[in-house]
């Protein structure tokens, strides 16, 4: 394992509080977040302990095959969601899950204080790397960063965002994180959404988003190149 705390050049603003997890393989990245991710956004599993045999059995009936590491390119989540695993609910955990905890800081210090940060996962040899990446980081800066999140928000709530909402529900997204996902989505990659928005649904609306994110991050997400956007995480290479 190689842990480097990413390096800070180009820019005087603070980086977001974000762990970057690399992983060889796509295979190797769904088998460590699989549990985390459904715990959290999952229409089905959020906020329940199931087995990874229950997600596959439910998964397998949804959508014809157990296809879960070819249909997700990348992964996201706070560290509260680590908490319930760290704490034995979902044990026995798997190997790569341990590994995850291992890497990862307690969210909870002491009694009252909390520690706030993200955990993102990427496959760096992965088709969609950069865009992949992006999307990535993004859902961790809205996370740590509350006035970046509130400008998001408003600035969705200004536009008519239900048809981008109603894909994102066909997509297996949960309504909680509609707001978080749409950013993403029509920020970095408003292409894989085009089945179900239009351009003219989202080239607007992807302006406002690039501008608002250059206001809290002091660069655009979008003119970054994958080496540097790494660097403004905790990068961990499993």
């Amino acid at each position: 394992m190689i842990f480097t705390l990413g390096c800070f050049k180009m820019w005087s603003m603070t980086k977001p509080n974000i762990f970057l997890i690399e992983s060889k393989t796509r295979q190797v990245l769904a088998e460590t977040f699989l549990r985390f991710q459904e715990y959290f956004e999952s229409p089905e599993f959020k906020g329940r302990v199931f087995t990874v045999d229950e997600f596959a059995q439910w998964y397998v009936s949804k959508y014809g095959a157990w296809t879960y590491s070819k249909d997700w390119y990348g992964f996201n989540i706070p560290a509260k969601v680590l908490e319930p695993f760290r704490s034995g609910r979902f044990d026995p955990l798997t190997p790569a899950e341990q590994k995850l905890l291992e890497i990862c800081p307690p969210a909870q210090i002491g009694n009252n204080a909390s520690r706030d940060f993200y955990v993102i996962g990427v496959t760096s040899g992965a088709e969609y790397f950069k865009e992949t990446l992006r999307h990535e980081f993004v859902h961790g800066a809205f996370h740590v960063n509350g006035d970046y999140r509130k400008d998001v928000i408003k600035c969705l709530d200004s536009h008519k965002i239900k048809t981008i909402n109603n894909a994102l529900s066909k997509m297996g997204y949960h309504n909680d994180v509609h707001s978080d996902e749409a950013n993403a989505y029509v920020l970095v990659e408003p292409e894989t959404i085009s089945e179900y928005v239009t351009k003219r649904d989202t080239q607007k609306l992807r302006t406002r988003l690039d501008s608002i994110f250059r206001k809290h991050f002091g660069f655009s997400v979008l003119e970054t190149n994958s080496m540097e956007l790494m660097r403004q995480a905790e990068h961990v290479q499993i």
